[in-house]
């Protein structure tokens, strides 16, 4: 070996090392935010209100939304009691998901999605991850004395802080609500991603090369497929406030060797240029078609200034195909206030894309019909007609919480839905007079007229 190697695989190291080794001590165990989009514990410990940290107002228009498409009926989620007297009201999201309910096998959500099963992370989890298939740089290289291990190399005896891989931030955590758990318990539970829950070990081989693998079965370069070097090195999750404490992220004080020490180490970290920004809520998850919304996005890192170098924000609107980008009317480092403009009914995602490339975790966007009438209006001695839009659809055995209600005053007419669209509903009522109150309760919302000739 010439002088030059030398120098560089032995020398530099020992040298590095008598220089940081006088901090170790004074490093404390790192606490980072687990939570990438969702909470990082399983699914098995998550209840409703954990849930509702993402899907807060918008989940019944979202269920709702579901009909139109022939997807679902209101009898799928609504089943009628024997008895008639009424409906099976669910508001618990645990109660149906990963588990059959009315007959239908009704699949967990996040990771037996089609994206995920791709290994398309970076649908949810914005550019915390990497893409399974995005060819993102991989090292080929053996892994050095300083590659990451999945676990850790070492740990501090004194303070037990460990150093070297993963887990110098990510531990298990009991004491959590829900509880943290370990990394491989996490990975090993994301459903037909892993293969655990069909029994597919095939798919065993997104994360592990079993039998002919180049590093091993358990090699960090496996989990490079989805945590690339790229990604690693941009996540920390609150700079504003953790930029000069050790352990928040990748990239603050300690945090490089944290990841790459062999030996219990501390030093301050380069190069936090590319932090990721994170979306914590949203002022609410439902809009109405057709309207356009202010919203106020509330999270970390939404624009941040270092070195004099300021990188913002914009927001994203996406259906899935269509995206639209929309400039904030303000923004700070933890509250963006933006006008979503007008949507079309069905199913979004929303988040934040900062410096043009690095995205936020997303969170889910409802569009839903506004109940508008135009008119209700008596077109013959027996029956009001009612137009307008946003009516939804009408199922007879949900007609104590859909309908249409006639009143003057106190007194309620007799009425009977004869027909029912989005845009047009026909009643029977034969006691309807003018200057009557006709009310709508459709699945979307409720709204009122007075009766016309």
């Amino acid at each position: 070996m010439d002088k030059k190697h030398f120098l560089l695989y032995y020398l530099m190291p020992i040298t590095v090392y008598l220089i940081l080794v006088g901090l170790a001590y004074a490093v404390s165990p790192p606490p980072v935010d687990q939570k990438m989009g969702v909470y990082d514990t399983l699914f098995s410990n998550i209840a409703e209100n954990n849930c509702r940290g993402c899907h807060a107002l918008g989940v019944p228009g979202a269920h709702h939304n579901l009909v139109p498409t022939g997807e679902y009926g209101c009898t799928n989620c609504h089943p009628v009691l024997p008895d008639g007297s009424g409906i099976t009201l669910i508001r618990d999201c645990i109660q149906c998901h990963d588990t059959t309910f009315n007959g239908i096998a009704i699949r967990r959500p996040h990771h037996e999605t089609q994206a995920a099963l791709d290994g398309h992370c970076k649908t949810c989890h914005g550019s915390l991850v990497d893409n399974y298939d995005d060819g993102h740089t991989i090292p080929t290289y053996a892994p050095s004395i300083m590659t990451p291990d999945t676990k850790f190399k070492v740990i501090n005896q004194t303070s037990g802080r460990k150093w070297g891989g993963c887990e110098s931030c990510h531990e298990e955590n009991s004491t959590a609500s829900p509880p943290i758990a370990f990394n491989n318990k996490t990975h090993h539970r994301l459903g037909n991603l892993s293969g655990f829950r069909n029994q597919d070990v095939s798919k065993c081989s997104m994360c592990h090369d079993t039998h002919n693998g180049v590093y091993g079965s358990d090699s960090i370069r496996y989990c490079e497929r989805c945590h690339g070097t790229a990604s690693l090195h941009n996540i920390q999750w609150d700079f504003s406030n953790t930029s000069q404490l050790p352990g928040y992220g990748h990239l603050g004080p300690n945090d490089c060797q944290g990841c790459h020490a062999w030996y219990v180490a501390g030093s301050l970290g380069p190069g936090f240029d590319l932090i990721v920004p994170t979306i914590v809520s949203l002022s609410t998850n439902k809009v109405f078609e057709g309207s356009a919304t202010v919203l106020t996005i509330y999270g970390d890192d939404l624009v941040t200034t270092i070195d004099n170098v300021t990188r913002s924000s914009v927001v994203v609107v996406s259906d899935g195909t269509n995206n639209v980008t929309i400039t904030p009317t303000n923004i700070t480092s933890s509250e963006i206030i933006v006008s979503i403009p007008a949507l079309t009914r069905g199913l979004y995602s929303i988040y934040a894309l900062k410096d043009g490339n690095t995205e936020s975790n997303k969170k889910p966007l409802v569009s839903v019909p506004k109940v508008i009438i135009g008119s209700a209006r008596k077109v013959n001695s027996t029956n009001v007609l009612i137009t307008g839009s946003g009516f939804g659809t009408y199922d007879p055995a949900y007609d104590n919480w859909t309908n249409v209600t006639i009143k003057r005053g106190s007194t309620t007419r007799s009425s009977q839905i004869i027909s029912w669209s989005d845009t047009s509903i026909n009643v029977l009522s034969s006691s309807a007079r003018t200057g009557d109150t006709a009310t709508i309760n459709s699945v979307y919302g409720t709204n009122a007229s007075t009766v016309t000739n």
